[in-house]
């Protein structure tokens, strides 16, 4: 059987009509992603490529699937860290910034060049549907603005760290790259640059190759997170910090209510999560220390 799949954006006007969607064939190596023609209200392909090498896409293997959503008419599959599409645009805008009474200008800013100009942008979607055959299976779905990996990598923090890593904004250099070699980051790939699902500042940090940090000061930010003036140097600003479980990675005792607040309030009360901090984990990490000495 051929092992595909196939997943799209589905909007508000009869609930069956297409935004944007993918089809990804394994046995071809190939991917399509398909759009809603505004003329002719037709489905039609947008972009197409093929499977990289480097990507496993064999019959029965473990593979994630990633749509993320810029804006209205701005979006982006990315198949176990390849992303579905090609060419990027570089452009200059206006930003808040005022300096000797002018407002500044950012230039050199990079998108993807790919406009998915369906009959109805991303903004009316009322419905993601995914479908598979074959051996392929989705056993899980994470959605909202946020991180997340698979589930079997508990206790596999530096795994974590390169896996979301792999399928972020970061465009390392050979020179970075080969900087990281005597450090835990040594098998951090270039990252996807412009076509990535999360800024790096974003990934998790970690006590050892196992153990999650309790404290996680720099977390993806959400639509309740308020905007700042400033852009691009308050940038940073624009982030929640929380306390984590340390073996999971995930927000302590999984209530963000009370165990998150945005990074600016987290700097001034000085939050430093003790709560969630694991004794036992604390020793283990500490005789693991002083075995290595």
């Amino acid at each position: 059987a051929v092992v595909s799949t196939q997943s799209g954006h589905y909007g508000r006007d009869r609930g069956d009509e297409l935004i944007y969607k993918t089809i990804i064939n394994c046995e071809s190596g190939t991917w399509e992603n398909w759009i809603l023609d505004k003329k002719t209200e037709q489905e039609r392909i947008l972009l197409h490529g093929k499977i990289n090498k480097t990507v496993s896409c064999k019959t029965g293997d473990d593979f994630d699937l990633i749509l993320k959503n810029d804006n209205d008419r701005l979006a982006n599959w990315i198949l176990n860290a390849q992303p579905l599409q090609h060419e990027v645009r570089k452009f200059s805008k206006k930003t808040n910034k005022i300096s000797e009474g002018k407002r500044q200008i950012r230039t050199g800013i990079l998108r993807p060049k790919v406009k998915v100009d369906s009959k109805s942008s991303t903004f009316n979607a009322t419905r993601f549907e995914f479908t598979a055959t074959g051996r392929a299976v989705f056993d899980r779905f994470a959605f909202g603005q946020c991180d997340a990996w698979p589930k079997n990598m508990e206790m596999q923090c530096q795994k974590v760290r390169e896996w979301i890593h792999a399928r972020s904004k970061a465009n390392m250099t050979e020179e970075t790259l080969a900087q990281l070699q005597s450090t835990p980051d040594a098998n951090f790939t270039r990252g996807l640059g412009t076509f990535g699902n999360n800024m790096e500042s974003f990934i998790p940090t970690c006590l050892t190759k196992k153990y999650f940090n309790w404290f996680q000061g720099t977390v993806h930010p959400d639509r309740e997170t308020p905007m700042y003036p400033g852009e691009p140097a308050n940038k940073e600003k624009r982030a929640y910090c929380c306390c984590t479980n340390m073996k999971t990675g995930r927000v302590f005792e999984d209530d963000p209510e009370k165990n998150c607040i945005s990074t600016p309030t987290c700097i001034t009360l000085g939050w430093t999560c003790v709560r969630a901090y694991d004794p036992v984990v604390g020793g283990e990490i500490y005789e693991e220390g002083k075995k290595e000495h």
